[in-house]
């Protein structure tokens, strides 16, 4: 007992640690060197202009714009604006709107080509954004100041602040269309945020990284981060402005902090929860990075500009603060390795005696049945949550303080392990149950090399490190003091790359969606069936740890809902809305959340039901409200040989129209005043087309839509302080997250014989 306590100390303490050196650097001063990036100073930017939202083509966002080419120009940069259009077709909906990106270059010595700094300068309309993305944008700014201080670069070193991110990507799209053309090398560099702090990840690079990886591991002081990020992140529909490069099949790296999604697109991303330490984590990375970049001959890395033969991808990762990486293509052998020694330690079990191939698949069958039972649990532990506190369904999976129930969750995986490796101490054993976990991890592991190579290292060094751990064990027979220390340096691979892994899973959904049990699951059951397996069992018996630890995820989640009660510090997201039908004179608020807060319910106390005039399709709750005594949406529709021509306005000023059908258009074509005609097929679902800062004088649709069509025209605004009877929040809730709460919508319906 004593050997297996040390063993689990000192696991513990590994992952622990591998957790810990993950933090962020502390933040420099403002008073550190020139030619260095300084946290401090770049959070000036984030500090002037992040201090309301910026939705595209708001007079905030035009104030920061302006802002930025006034900076860049105080460096003594030629710095302009692209005023131009950007367009796509997304999920059903098609979205366009003018977009102003601000462009700036500093000239390099003898350039191959252009190194690209990106971020985007807009916000969602529910918060400022200060880490989404000033915090970008202030990265990039301070990177340039430190650039001009120091020696000069050999290649171009080019800033692209984009406009319309939140709104489709829209101006990243506009930017790639019309200057990431022709022969000249280019490399993207994008700084992004999902959250306000934690480290800055390397979380997605474009096919055959090899010399983008080489050059950030050798660069970059404190490198965080890992190559199966990038796998899965490919697999992800998620975007950022990095898509539009990567999908023009140019080469770039995307890095941002993810730490504490709660603020993330809400109103809290404020100045004030941005931290220093990420920032400076995220500069000093951004400077290293491009002085690495700048020096080099960039042929190499853009195939599809140079011709160069393209490169290969490589595997990257962090042990305990080291960073590692090799080329990508040892994924098979080392798959095929990892699967090796479990064959070997199954063959070498049953040599012993200490196990049979009947057992060993037994072991695999039942490992399979405790990562189904971790993820059913974890999912179990979230609807409890919710069913106890329904408002989570709505706010979820981001919590104000989640602390309680992510170590609940934790222990909830240790209940699962205890379970099944309790379950297995006689037969097949606890040696069988390890090998067959390890057979299981190891076919994974073959897997992962062909359809995810860079992710291979996650399982496959475990395996590894615990199959020749485990066959050290065998060896060494009825000796802990031999058996002990094989066991911890075999299990140290897992520890060290798994915990981590489990911690950051947090960050993907908080406890929502059972990954973090499933994970802890799969660390814990090889793991621990491995110290059962250690010479001169233990006298633990019987259902005492399962039962404690089912008594402690019930205590601590119940002690999260206490801890988690809305208030000032971590208020609840309310969605309300304002919806007029401009053809019934009828004007409703409206709520999609399906456990209001009372003081949402006051204004829209009636059940969940569908409403024409709001955009979004789905039922919604609401409410009588007052008529606004503006005018509706202008629209003008015409047929033309091709089909139809909508002049669309807001005589009111909104800066968003709406077009809706239940027809599909095979063609939308979108037309701003002074802007560039863009064209996009949006599928054969209902027509949806969504245009973004829509000037006085309105834009043109032209829809390729035969037939007669009942069009439905909307207008948005945000901010619901124009419509007469609305009181703000109180202090324990505050606007909902994302683009779609606190809107003013105006709604028509036009029909073309």
């Amino acid at each position: 007992m004593v050997g297996r306590l040390v063993a689990v100390v000192l696991l513990a303490v590994t992952g622990v640690l591998a957790v810990l050196v993950e933090r962020p650097p502390d933040a420099v001063p403002a008073t550190a060197p020139p030619a260095g990036f300084s946290a401090e100073r770049a959070a000036t930017v984030v500090d002037t202009l992040a201090r309301e939202p910026r939705p595209v083509g708001s007079p905030a966002s035009d104030a920061a714009r302006d802002a930025l080419v006034v900076r860049l120009r105080a460096e003594g940069l030629d710095s302009r604006i692209e005023a131009t259009a950007g367009m796509a077709a997304e999920d059903g909906e098609v979205r366009a709107a003018r977009v102003d990106n601000v462009v700036a270059t500093l000239p390099g010595r003898d350039p191959s080509g252009a190194v690209v700094l990106m971020a985007h300068y807009d916000s969602v309309g529910a918060g400022p954004g200060a880490s989404d993305d000033m915090s970008g944008v202030a990265t990039v700014l301070e990177t340039l100041r430190a650039l001009r201080a120091g020696p000069p670069l050999r290649n171009d070193v080019t800033v692209v602040l984009t406009d319309g991110e939140e709104a489709g990507l829209l101006g990243a799209r506009a930017w790639v269309r019309e200057e990431l053309v022709g022969s000249r090398p280019t490399v993207v560099l994008n700084w992004e945020a999902r959250g306000v702090e934690g480290p800055s990840l390397l979380f997605e690079t474009s096919p055959g990284n090899g010399g983008l990886v080489d050059a950030w591991a050798d660069a970059v002081p404190s490198p965080r981060g890992d190559s199966s990020l990038v796998e899965i992140y490919r697999f992800l529909p998620n975007d950022t402005d990095l898509s539009p490069v990567l999908d023009a099949g140019r080469p770039g790296m995307n890095a941002a902090f993810i730490g504490r999604p709660y603020q993330y697109h809400s109103p809290g991303d404020v100045p004030a929860a941005l931290s220093r330490a990420s920032l400076q984590n995220h500069g000093g990375n951004a400077l290293a990075l491009t002085r690495a970049l700048g020096d080099r001959d960039l042929a190499p890395l853009d195939p599809a500009a140079s011709g160069a033969p393209a490169g290969d991808d490589r595997t990257y990762f962090s042990v305990l603060g080291r960073l590692v990486t090799y080329p990508s293509g040892w994924a098979g052998p080392h798959a095929g390795l990892a699967l090796l020694l479990v064959v070997g330690l199954a063959l070498l079990a049953r040599q012993r005696r200490r196990a049979t191939i009947a057992g060993v698949l037994a072991g695999a069958g039942l490992f399979l049945l405790a990562l189904v039972a971790a993820v059913a649990a974890g999912l179990g532990l979230w609807a409890a949550l919710v069913a106890i506190r329904p408002s989570y369904g709505d706010t979820g999976p981001f919590l104000g303080r989640p602390l309680l129930d992510e170590i609940a969750a934790g222990v909830l995986a240790l209940l699962v392990v205890t379970l099944v490796v309790g379950a297995q101490r006689r037969r097949p054993g606890a040696v069988a149950a390890c090998c067959g976990s390890l057979l299981v991890l190891a076919l994974l592991t073959v897997a992962l090399a062909v359809v995810a190579p860079g992710s291979v290292f996650l399982l496959g060094w475990p395996v590894v490190g615990l199959a020749l751990g485990l066959a050290a064990v065998l060896a060494v027979g009825d000796r802990p003091w031999l058996a002990v220390p094989a066991l911890v340096v075999g299990a140290a691979p897992a520890a060290a790359l798994l915990v981590p892994f489990a911690v950051a899973s947090y960050g993907v959904a908080e406890v929502s969606d059972g990954l973090p049990v499933a994970v802890f699951v799969l660390l814990g059951v090889p793991v621990a069936a491995a110290l059962s397996a250690l010479p001169r069992p233990g006298a633990v018996r019987g259902f005492a740890l399962p039962i404690l630890a089912l008594g402690a995820v019930v205590v601590l989640a119940g002690a999260g809902l206490l801890v988690d009660r809305p208030d000032a510090a971590t208020p609840q997201g309310s969605h309300l809305a304002y919806v007029l039908d401009a053809d019934t004179g009828v004007a409703r608020w409206v709520t999609t959340d399906g456990a209001p807060a009372a003081w949402t319910r006051g204004y829209a106390p009636d059940p969940p039901a569908p409403l024409a005039a709001w955009p979004d399709g789905d039922p919604v709750g609401s409410g009588p409200a007052p008529v606004l005594g503006v005018p509706a949406p202008a629209a003008t529709a015409v047929r033309t040989p091709g089909g139809l021509r909508v002049q669309v306005s807001s005589p009111r000023g909104a800066p968003t129209v709406l077009l809706r059908s239940e027809l599909p258009a095979s063609a939308v074509t979108v037309t701003y005043p002074g802007r560039p005609s863009l064209s996009v097929s949006p599928g054969d679902g209902p027509l949806r087309v969504r245009l973004d800062d829509v000037p006085p004088e309105g834009a043109v649709v032209d829809l390729r839509l035969p037939g007669p069509a009942a069009l439905r025209v909307d207008d948005e605004s945000h901010g619901l302080a124009v419509v007469p009877g609305w009181t703000p929040r109180p202090p324990e809730l505050r606007q909902a997250r994302g683009n779609r709460s606190d809107l003013v919508v105006l709604s028509r319906r036009v029909v073309v014989p």
